[in-house]
């Protein structure tokens, strides 16, 4: 199956489902998606295999992940929780844990179709992604005048966006009025 196939295949799926995110998506963000072949997913074939070798990952004969002496004992998990790769959405007990978290704090998601969250390295990853997704070269962001400079490297440099900005304080208050004029 061919990359572009496979893109195809994810874009026919949110316009059968939600259109309107799919509208949302960037044009890279209509072009990207996870390979269902390749390194990734024989990561997660090999799995648990008599052999397994990927990512950089090696498995001792007794099934533990190979390291160092050295390193084992200057940590106090267990190897595996250490030292393996986390799957590239972040580990699914985390991200179980947090979609819980997300329904309980908002009553209203309940009963809806929500997807398991992503998890990133940090923000600058974060708004990377959300970048990829939705940010087309020349859009405009509407942003408060206060921000860190990654948003300036990621969005203006990187996506070619142009911000918007508001002042973000009325005197003591978020300036409500002021990003509803943007």
């Amino acid at each position: 199956m061919s990359l572009k196939t496979q893109a195809e295949e994810l874009n026919n799926i949110l316009i059968d489902n939600n259109k309107i995110i799919y509208e949302l998506l960037s044009e890279k963000g209509r072009a990207i998606y996870f390979p269902k072949e390749g390194i990734l997913s024989q990561s997660a074939q090999a799995k648990g295999k008599k052999i397994n070798a990927t990512i950089g990952t090696a498995i001792e004969d007794n099934g533990v992940l190979a390291s160092l002496p050295a390193l084992q004992k200057n940590i106090s998990l267990p190897v595996d929780k250490a030292l393996a790769y986390s799957p590239s959405y972040g580990l699914k007990e985390l991200r179980e844990i947090w979609l819980r978290e997300i329904k309980e704090k908002n009553p209203s998601l309940k009963d809806n179709n929500v997807s398991l969250p992503i998890v990133t390295c940090g923000v600058t990853q974060g708004l990377y992604l959300v970048g990829s997704l939705f940010v087309n070269p020349g859009d405009e962001i509407i942003i408060p005048d206060k921000m860190w400079e990654n948003y300036n490297l990621i969005y203006e440099n990187n996506f070619k966006a142009k911000f918007v900005k508001f002042n973000i304080f009325d005197k003591y208050n978020f300036n409500i009025s002021g990003l509803k004029e943007k």
